[in-house]
């Protein structure tokens, strides 16, 4: 049996995402945890939320973020 596994990671001075898709079973853990310290004196993650979702979760989750997004957008034009 093959098993595909994607990981991915995004640290940021506030947040650390990382995503661990498995292609085989069409799922993708999604980890969220908040991240303390800075680039000098090393990041520690903190426990946050893990989420295990299909496409079509992502998909709204990826759309309510682009939503989100574009608004800020709008008003930062407006300024």
């Amino acid at each position: 049996m093959l098993e595909l596994i994607r990981k991915n990671t995004l640290l940021t001075d506030q947040f650390a995402i990382e995503t661990d898709t498995n292609v085989d079973h069409a799922l993708s853990v999604i980890s969220i945890n908040p991240v303390e310290g800075n680039e000098t004196d090393g990041f520690t993650e903190n426990t946050g939320i893990t989420l295990s979702l299909d496409y079509k979760e992502l998909d709204e989750i990826i759309f309510i973020l682009q939503e989100a997004s574009n608004a800020l957008k709008r008003s930062e034009n407006r300024l």
